[in-house]
């Protein structure tokens, strides 16, 4: 049986990242993911075509596309039992419904491109899962004040209240099937996993569910590992990757390392660079 999709989904804060790198952790060579889309990270003829708001959405629904062709591919590989996404489609839907942007990509055009484009290339194995948060937790998790200045638009209350508003009452038909919706305002981590683990039980993966239910807690934010340093700066640093968000990872005879908007890998000959499943998965260590 091909491997489940899993794909995470939500506002700012809601705990998307955080609940990816526990899950990761856990389940380890059985896994593969695709952190959230970050051009930035992209470069050459896969860098957004324009830098503006319509600019950016395009690359991402681009992405989405490339995306969507791999988890086809990769999901028919023996070796993975999970594949796991941090967004898809929704984020830039989501963006567009939400943001006042002149220069935005229309929401009807940012939808078409989903339904004629990438919705044909999905997966039949598609579980969606959106975690809701309240405008006003979203910011106090985030400290209110966004750290750098090209956050700061997270941080708009009156988007964050035409985002949420999405995922509550629009994303949900926007979905290869229906969602399942979680609620973390109060909710603690241990609790949204065991949601999740529930999700994954109802498709037929409980061991998988058992694994992640048994998941010990780690520190948010632990330190980026010195093996890393020197491509993470290259990279771009804390403006492109945002912070670690696990320690180092042993991952199919290599190492990895999450952070809030990328991942670094480690093969075993020593190279680092950006994970990129994309475009060439890593196989399990023979």
């Amino acid at each position: 049986m091909n491997a489940p999709v899993l794909v995470l989904d939500g506002p700012p804060g809601a705990g998307k990242t955080s609940l990816l790198a526990r899950m990761v952790c856990a389940l380890a060579d059985d896994t593969l993911w695709f952190t959230e889309p970050n051009a930035r990270l992209s470069s050459g003829l896969a860098a957004p075509v324009h830098p503006s708001p319509a600019g950016h959405t395009l690359w991402f629904l681009r992405h989405e596309l490339d995306k969507a062709r791999a988890m086809r591919r990769i999901a028919c590989d023996p070796a993975t039992s999970l594949l796991i996404s941090d967004r898809n489609h929704l984020g830039a839907l989501a963006y567009c419904y939400a943001t006042r942007a002149e220069d935005s990509l229309p929401y009807r055009t940012a939808c078409d491109f989903y339904a004629r484009r990438i919705a044909p290339e999905l997966p039949e194995t598609v579980l969606t899962t959106i975690l809701l948060v309240s405008p006003d937790q979203s910011l106090t998790r985030r400290g209110n004040v966004a750290e750098l200045p090209r956050w700061k638009q997270w941080f708009d209350e009156g988007l964050l209240q035409r985002l949420h508003h999405f995922y509550t009452d629009v994303a949900p038909s926007l979905c290869p099937t229906p969602p399942t919706v979680i609620n973390t305002d109060g909710a603690t981590p241990e609790t949204v996993l065991a949601q999740v683990a529930g999700v994954l039980a109802d498709a037929d993966l409980d061991q998988t569910a058992r694994r992640l239910t048994s998941a010990t807690a780690r520190a948010p934010r632990p330190p980026l590992d010195p093996q890393f340093a020197d491509t993470y700066t290259q990279l771009g640093g804390l403006e492109a990757f945002g912070h670690p968000f696990t320690p180092p990872i042993a991952h199919r005879g290599g190492t990895v390392q999450l952070c809030q908007l990328g991942a670094l890998h480690r093969d075993p000959a020593g190279h680092t660079r950006l994970w990129n499943p994309l475009a060439a998965p890593v196989r399990r260590a023979a």
